[in-house]
């Protein structure tokens, strides 16, 4: 091997990162593993912004399917339902009426704190 992947390592560990990871099998692949401040994707940031939209959209229109939820927020139909679930199991939101006919209600924490954000 050259020095290459040496002074990989001791960047990583320098930078007081987990060392790469090296695999050969019938590629080669290497694991760099990067601080959880330079991710991509900031978790805690993205639901409320999520959440916020849910909310704003269901006020707007309380018949709202989770399809139409889906495509207006640019989100699966999976990550809506997932955030629908944690909006009723902590009573932000609740389902009155059937599945097909019913509406949603938007609860009067919900409304507070949508105007806190």
């Amino acid at each position: 091997m050259g020095s290459g992947i040496d002074r990989m390592r001791d960047f990583m560990r320098d930078a007081g990162l987990k060392e790469p990871v090296f695999e050969t099998d019938n590629f080669f692949r290497v694991i760099f593993y990067r601080k959880p401040l330079y991710s991509l994707k900031k978790s805690g940031e993205t639901v409320v912004k999520t959440v916020v939209k849910i909310l704003a959209l269901i006020k707007g229109n309380p018949k709202i399917t989770r399809t139409e939820l889906a495509t207006q927020i640019d989100l699966t139909i999976r990550g809506v339902e997932w955030n629908l679930r944690k909006l009723k199991d902590d009573g932000t939101i609740r389902r009155v009426g059937s599945a097909k006919g019913g509406h949603w209600e938007v609860g009067k924490t919900a409304e507070t704190e949508t105007k806190k954000i």
